[in-house]
């Protein structure tokens, strides 16, 4: 092989071709990297846009929750308010079991009423006609008892309960 010299008409071709072939790919390196970075601020772009969708459909959604939310609560405080104003209405409507009786009383400090006050140790006025008599009360030993066995063992158990009641 043949040497090349810096003055050699074949070198000189030769640097002038390799310097022009170096600008090319220079070139083209430095397009492609100006496409790159165009392509990579479009997708920055493209990011922030589908990002801002997202966010845009996340306040909607949360403005639509909030929004029922509150008609919830409007519509639970209308009816407790009704409630309120019904238990109100009833409390008031209601009288008491005992009127004489306060239950921060004791029961021996309300004054008596006219048949407790007539009561003088018969038991008479107070059963009135369903009075039964000593005599009608069977000894403790004579009770039925209840065992239990059979369909029907407890009917005449429960008649002499109810007899003596």
């Amino acid at each position: 092989m043949s040497e090349l010299k810096r003055n050699d008409k074949r070198y000189t071709e030769l640097y002038q071709l390799t310097n022009v072939k170096l600008d090319s790919i220079t070139n083209t390196c430095d397009r492609i990297e100006s496409k790159c970075q165009v392509q990579n601020e479009e997708m920055e772009y493209l990011s922030i846009l589908n990002i801002n969708d997202q966010l845009r459909i996340l306040k909607d959604y949360v403005l639509e929750k909030t929004k029922n939310n509150n008609q919830f609560a409007t519509h639970l405080a209308k009816r407790y308010s009704e409630t309120q104003k019904l238990k109100d209405k009833i409390i008031s409507n209601v009288e008491p079991i005992h009127k004489n009786y306060e239950p921060h009383m004791p029961r021996h400090s309300t004054p008596l009423t006219e048949e407790e006050l007539s009561f003088k140790g018969s038991l008479t006025p107070l059963l009135g006609e369903n009075y039964i008599s000593e005599k009608d009360i069977p000894k403790l030993e004579e009770w039925l008892t209840f065992s239990g066995e059979g369909e029907y063992n407890h009917i005449e158990f429960i008649r002499t309960i109810d007899m003596l009641q």
